[in-house]
């Protein structure tokens, strides 16, 4: 897995780093300036003639943008540089290059003080700014020559290249304080930051590279951390494998509780979307008076017909004629399309009490549960939940607003605290363990918010757990594979007409993409 850092976490791996001896300050930033030139190469393709202008804040980050501008300059870049504040207080490693940067001939390399009061400065003349104002050093709103330089930045028509996080952006959540710079692409030291993948810092940095800057690995501070990013390498590990001689029951058997009047849909692609992503057999138990619709839709699922309320919802008796099928599978399902009717909702509390397996929670179970959330308290059973915004929301009594700004954090306690393995999606989908490890899944694309891809998201995540992977596992491949099935039906689709079966029969492109690594997450430079 790679690490997720937040600014602090970040700033511990360069101390120790420094301090032990295994690399100094000045070979880090050194190291750091060439992953920025570099990835300026790339963006501009042929840096010889280009004419490039660096806006370079006081500190490390400033630092960095020096030592790119001195790169660039002897790749045969034009270079301008604006400080965002002034010469002295530039102090530490970042001086070191600005005083090699004051050296060069001016032909090459022009260094002037950013005085936006008295001079009008335009960076529409230019092929490229390096945004080195703020980076991870971020504690409170930008203010003085430091907004000015971020709305300069705005207001330009030439691509910003951001070294480290774009100026103005929180790089542990992603959140902007007034105004943040917006960058075509971002190149990050070391590590990626959580806010280069959350809330605004998804459209504000652009491509993402990851920077080697020669930070060792095996670092005591990284020890500590306890949240990643999957990797296509990772999942590929965990794909269920299958010996020569096998059969369907020995691959996996679920059983879900789904369905109501308006809402056999749902229940339907959990089903296909299970049968696709691998399972060996499928039964779901429906209210009698629809089992002829499910019948009538699923050809390789079966179903079962099972007593209703006068809603037409499960009701209560259907703990008479269910626990054959509990024993029998590997996982139960329960949500998806069971409605809010409160003898339902009964049904679901008494099943989360006294089932000890495996139980896949989703949709109006989660419902339920946020009604009576000390429910998960007295469960004996493995619980999986796969809540959207809204119904974690509901379930934590936060804000949806309250729940993009820490989304990693807030998910984290909440596995903890209930002691389950929590899926919360959105953009970022975090996948949250018992023990307080939290991965992020960075594929997926817009054109999957549409009504049933968590019906089909709950559908894989049901196949892995039935072929035997541990809950947290499970949720890691499914939610990988359903995000890049979504992104190679993005290709055939477009993004408006993308619909959630679409990504049931992209299923089988994205195991083959998973298992060839054709997969990648964020470009790397050395």
């Amino acid at each position: 897995m790679e690490y997720l850092l937040t600014a602090d976490e970040m700033r511990e791996c360069d101390r120790e780093t420094v301090e032990s001896g295994k690399a100094s300050g000045e070979a880090l930033m050194d190291k750091a300036s060439l992953g920025v030139a570099k990835a300026a190469a790339k963006i501009l393709g042929e840096v010889r003639g280009k004419h490039i202008v660096s806006l370079c804040g006081k500190g490390n980050n400033g630092g960095d943008g020096f030592g790119a501008s001195l790169y660039l300059a002897g790749m045969g870049a034009i270079v301008k540089v604006y400080l965002v504040g002034t010469e002295a207080e530039i102090t530490g490693d970042a001086k070191i290059f600005y005083d090699k940067l004051k050296q060069l001939p001016s032909g090459r390399a022009n260094v002037e003080l950013l005085e936006l009061d008295k001079t009008p400065v335009s960076l529409d003349d230019f092929d490229l700014v390096i945004d080195a104002v703020l980076g991870t050093g971020l504690s409170g709103e930008p203010k003085d020559t430091v907004q000015k330089a971020i709305y300069l930045m705005l207001q330009t028509k030439t691509p910003v290249l951001a070294v480290d996080v774009p100026s103005g952006l929180n790089s542990n959540n992603g959140t902007v304080f007034n105004a943040s710079s917006r960058a075509v692409a971002t190149a990050t030291m070391g590590n990626l930051k959580r806010g280069l993948l959350m809330n605004d810092g998804k459209e504000n940095s652009g491509k993402v590279f990851v920077v080697d800057i020669g930070m060792p690995g095996d670092l005591e501070s990284l020890k500590s951390v306890e949240t990643f990013v999957i990797a296509c390498k990772d999942v590929k590990n965990l794909l269920p494998r299958r010996k020569t001689e096998t059969y369907k029951h020995a691959v996996g058997k679920i059983f879900g509780l789904v369905g109501s009047v308006g809402l056999t849909g749902a229940g339907v692609m959990v089903g296909q979307a299970a049968m696709r992503a691998g399972a060996g057999a499928v039964v779901l138990g429906v209210p009698s008076n629809l089992n002829t619709i499910y019948e009538a839709k699923l050809t390789e699922v079966m179903t079962v017909p099972l007593p209703e309320t006068g809603d037409g919802s499960l009701s209560l008796a259907v703990l008479l004629q269910v626990q054959k099928y509990f024993e029998w599978s590997d996982v139960l399902v329960i949500g998806p399309g069971l409605s809010r009717n409160q003898e339902t909702a009964q049904l679901i509390f008494k099943i989360v009490r006294s089932h000890d397996g495996t139980i896949l929670i989703d949709a109006d179970a989660l419902n339920a549960i946020a009604d009576q959330p000390s429910i998960l308290q007295e469960s004996h059973g493995e619980i999986i939940m796969t809540p959207h915004h809204g119904e974690f929301s509901r379930l934590t009594k936060l804000s949806p607003a309250e729940i993009a700004r820490d989304r990693v954090e807030i998910a984290r306690r909440y596995a903890k605290d209930n002691k389950i393995t929590l899926v919360l999606k959105g953009s970022p989908t975090v996948i949250a363990s018992k023990d307080g490890k939290v991965f992020v899944n960075v594929h997926g694309n817009p054109g999957m918010a549409t009504a049933g891809m968590g019906d089909v998201l709950t559908g894989i995540i049901a196949a892995m757990l039935a072929q035997k992977l541990s809950s947290v596992d499970a949720a890691i491949t499914g939610v990988y594979l359903h995000s890049v099935a979504g992104d190679i039906a993005l290709e055939s689709k477009g993004m408006y007409s993308l619909i959630a079966t679409d990504v049931i029969e992209s299923l089988p492109g994205a195991f083959g993409k998973i298992e060839n690594g054709e997969i990648f997450e964020f470009e790397k430079i050395s």
